[in-house]
């Protein structure tokens, strides 16, 4: 298992432009990723059409111009592939609401066994909906949600990442729950 210095020399070579430091970086950290993508699938509907390994191979992709990105270490790109995992995963619930599928039809896609509705999506958007408000409001509470429920960070890891301490976490965790509860409840925009 590689070291934080390693990752974060890795990721140094990565932004420099080497193609090999890219490869061992994703490969150093795929079972990590995997973690985090079974994670964002957790908190989505369970019939949900991408599997783990297949979500870290679609944010993989997505990543592949992120040498320009300056990020800042481990836990900072862990993050960064959070948040392209949920990215995703709106991405596939919006194409599935799209009209140009089916108008007003419910639309249920099959792939590898698994099943999506468009109840599902409208789940999954409200989700996305309700963090995009509290990101408007407060940024550090949507950055701890995408740490703690997407990523699956614990307390420390994700006040580690952020700079602060476990107890300002702790804090702006308990609001944000809370206000995304009621966005999502209350399907009105945070207030």
């Amino acid at each position: 298992m590689p070291t934080l210095g390693d990752i974060s020399g890795l990721i140094c070579a990565w932004r420099r432009g080497d193609p090999s430091a890219e490869h061992a970086l994703f490969e150093a950290l795929y079972h990590r990723l995997r973690s985090i993508a079974a994670q964002c699938l957790r908190s989505e509907p369970r019939n949900q059409s991408l599997g783990p390994t297949a979500l870290v191979h679609e944010a993989y992709l997505r990543f592949r111009n992120a040498e320009r990105l300056d990020i800042a270490g481990t836990g900072h790109f862990l993050a960064l592939a959070a948040r392209v995992m949920r990215r995703i995963l709106v991405d596939r619930a919006r194409a599935r609401r799209s009209d140009k599928r089916g108008g007003d039809q419910t639309l249920t896609e099959f792939l590898d066994d698994f099943m999506i509705s468009e109840t599902d999506a409208e789940e999954i958007l409200a989700v996305n909906l309700a963090l995009d408000q509290l990101s408007q409001r407060s940024a550090r509470q949507a950055q701890l949600v995408e740490l703690r429920y997407f990523a699956g960070f614990s307390e420390e890891e994700s006040a580690a990442a952020m700079g602060i301490s476990s107890r300002t976490a702790r804090r702006e965790w308990q609001i944000a729950r809370a206000r995304l509860r009621e966005a999502i409840d209350g399907n009105r925009p945070l207030g």
